[in-house]
């Protein structure tokens, strides 16, 4: 496999993206980093034209079998006016910041794999050790795993799961604070067909997840919106407030007749495990199958 590494969001870690790459590399796969990967422009890897010029390159290169977006943090949405068909050519890897990119690409018609950035895999195993679960898993979809389908359990949180069976719906979401910022531009989240929608967030309080949710189910058609999955709030300050984030999601959902449902393998915190957004899927016995 040939992944190609491009910075579209904040500046990374110079050290931990090289040795992620040897660590990569010592599994038998090429990395490539792009032109501009340790460019710094203030917080961003660069400007606009050179984090613009790699994803661009990546994408249009053949001998890349993926692009994997080396962290996130701020500054893919500043992209979206400059892309073009051109990205659909490659699957986007990646989460948190690059949300932006990897749902463009599901609206689209495109596959984009929600997974840990390229430096996460050094973060996490600095101590040398084999690669985490969660990056041997992104590698095997690209490998062996890839046409073989994938269960994700999930846990029921209101009455609306119950005996549901949802076919053929689209996979949509992310990083919940980053969707919302696209509420109101010309690349808002836009539901065509019957979809679930993942959201996870971290280091929010409760009542801008809250704030969060509202504007996006204000923003959205709800008529296609079959079902919400609530990843990891990770480190997220409950401070005084009484309830969960799922009893406090329910709150919103319940009346709209939406299902809600919960896991704990996506997000910030430890777990991660990638799944396809853009990818069309089941949820059956309160199973996400993909």
């Amino acid at each position: 496999m040939h992944f190609k590494i491009v910075s579209p969001s904040a500046c990374v870690d110079i050290e931990n993206i090289q040795l992620a790459q040897t660590q990569l590399e010592s599994l038998g796969h090429q990395v490539s980093l792009g032109q501009h990967v340790f460019s710094q422009y203030r917080y961003l890897a660069g400007t606009i034209e050179q984090r613009i010029e790699d994803l661009k390159q990546a994408c249009l290169d053949p001998t890349v079998d993926a692009v994997w977006c080396g962290r996130g943090g701020t500054g893919a949405a500043m992209l979206l006016p400059y892309l073009d068909k051109w990205i659909l050519n490659k699957p986007i890897i990646g989460y948190s910041d690059t949300t932006v990119l990897l749902n463009y690409v599901a609206m689209h018609g495109g596959k984009a794999l929600h997974a840990p950035v390229f430096q996460e895999i050094a973060v996490k195993n600095l101590d040398g050790s084999l690669l985490s679960y969660n990056a041997l898993k992104t590698i095997s979809l690209f490998n062996t795993d890839q046409d073989r389908v994938q269960h994700y359990a999930l846990t029921s949180l209101n009455g609306f799961t119950q005996d549901q069976v949802l076919e053929d719906v689209k996979i949509l979401g992310g990083n919940l604070t980053v969707l919302c910022t696209l509420q109101g531009t010309p690349y808002h989240l836009q539901l065509r067909q019957p979809s679930v929608l993942l959201i996870e967030d971290v280091g929010e309080p409760f009542y801008r997840i809250e704030r969060c949710l509202t504007q996006l189910l204000q923003s959205i058609d709800i008529s296609n919106l079959k079902a919400v999955i609530l990843g990891d709030f990770y480190q997220c300050p409950q401070k005084n407030v009484p309830q969960t984030i799922a009893e406090i999601a329910n709150e919103h959902l319940e009346p709209l007749g939406i299902a809600l449902y919960q896991c704990e393998w996506f997000g910030h915190g430890q777990h991660n495990r990638p799944f396809w957004i853009g990818k069309n899927g089941k949820i059956i016995d309160s199973q996400l199958i993909l």
